[in-house]
């Protein structure tokens, strides 16, 4: 039998093979959905509370230091005195509201009182006289940044001179020594003054 050519033609047009049909390309699901976000007040972490303050601690009569003194001349005597509040005075150690109390300029006071010496180195009331640092006082009647007071008893060191050396000062202590005379009043006679110190800031709110 002849094939007419037209049929031929769609013989050869016609596809040899089927492609297999893929059902999944007709369900593409897209990208998938995000997850639901949590509530903004179980996603956030809630803060911290302060820290409390430190408390300082509380320093024995013994880590408060001691002032050493050695008289000689008219009155030898040698004693030793605890630190503590009774012993400084320092406006540099404290904070704003414990200064209301206070007058006068910056500066500070030592007193190394005892039963048989009562030795004291106090402001003159000079402004800027008694700075916050190591410094070497000249202790001369009348003049000077800082005066000293020394009694034996009921005698009073007259006319006193020398130096009160303060090697160191900080927010923890005041160190130093000292070397001072004068005339015993009354009953005369030169008595010479030496000593240290080192005594420990006594709990204000500027100690470290």
């Amino acid at each position: 039998m002849r094939i007419p050519p037209a049929a031929f033609v769609v013989l050869l047009l016609a596809p040899t093979s089927c492609k297999k049909y893929d059902k999944s390309q007709d369900d593409d699901p897209g990208p998938a959905a995000p997850e639901p976000s949590k509530s903004e007040s179980s996603s956030k972490t809630e803060a911290a509370p302060p820290p409390a303050a430190t408390k300082k601690k509380a320093l024995t009569p013994e880590e408060l230091g001691t002032c050493k003194l050695t008289s000689t001349g008219a009155i030898a005597k040698e004693q030793t005195t605890p630190g503590g509040r009774s012993a400084t005075n320092v406006t540099y150690w404290m904070k704003e509201e414990e200064r209301k109390s206070l007058m006068g300029t910056d500066g500070f006071a030592v007193n190394c009182h005892g039963s048989d010496i009562k030795f004291s180195l106090i402001p003159s009331g000079k402004k800027d006289g008694m700075p916050f640092k190591p410094k070497k006082y000249a202790i001369t009647k009348g003049t000077g940044d800082a005066s000293v007071m020394v009694l034996f008893g009921n005698k009073t060191l007259d006319a006193v001179n020398g130096t009160v050396d303060v090697t160191a000062f900080d927010k923890h202590h005041i160190a130093g020594t000292l070397d001072v005379k004068g005339k015993l009043v009354p009953g005369g006679g030169e008595v010479k003054l030496t000593g240290s110190f080192d005594l420990i800031c006594p709990g204000f709110g500027n100690c470290e």
